[in-house]
């Protein structure tokens, strides 16, 4: 299935509009590659596009005091991800995104959100919602990381997420997690 089919039919089953509109919704989205390990935007940088990721995973994380870097949150294929304030406010990122895996994104730029926004007001309110559905799943994710040890932290993460189990690196997962690779590498083998 190309992009464009994977985004029209994610759009088919979360929202109530036609053929037509899904088409039309469509056809503002422009296809985009990453390499694992690319970098979508650092921090800084301004990022006026809203991405849908069609194939692959992203990670989304700062850089700490100390240089190292701290996994915030990983988009999964079907997900929609901005940020936001660079997006309206047009505003110097705080996040830096990569690519996790190979990724293919279908993007939406601002100019073509405005445009979308004007001929289809239903556009706002279905990009509200899948703000509040990113939110919620992001809340999802790290809600469990406030309570038990790393072992019990670590088989929530594998249970709840096993695609994301199975394709991040093992860095990944311990900076998520906020243990050490070291710690994980000993979880896993006891497990």
């Amino acid at each position: 299935m190309n992009s464009t089919a994977i985004l029209s039919a994610y759009f088919k089953r979360k929202s109530n509009l036609t053929d037509d509109e899904t088409d039309m919704i469509c056809s503002y989205f422009r296809e985009e590659s990453l390499a694992r390990e690319e970098n979508l935007f650092r921090e800084g940088d301004r990022y006026k596009k809203i991405a849908f990721v069609a194939k692959g995973i992203l990670r989304v994380y700062f850089t700490d005091n100390y240089g190292e870097e701290i996994v915030k949150n990983f988009v999964e294929d079907e997900n929609f991800f901005s940020d936001t304030e660079s997006f309206d406010k047009n505003s110097p990122s705080v996040l830096n995104v990569s690519a996790v895996t190979d990724c293919i994104l279908l993007t939406l730029s601002k100019p073509d959100a405005d445009i979308l926004a004007d001929r289809m007001p239903q556009w706002a309110y279905l990009m509200k919602m899948g703000t509040m559905q990113a939110m919620n799943d992001m809340i999802r994710k790290q809600n469990f990381l406030r309570i038990g040890n790393s072992i019990d932290k670590y088989n929530y993460f594998v249970k709840n997420f096993p695609v994301l189990a199975q394709q991040v690196p093992l860095k990944y997962i311990a900076s998520f997690l906020s243990i050490t690779q070291s710690s994980l590498s000993r979880i896993r083998k006891q497990g």
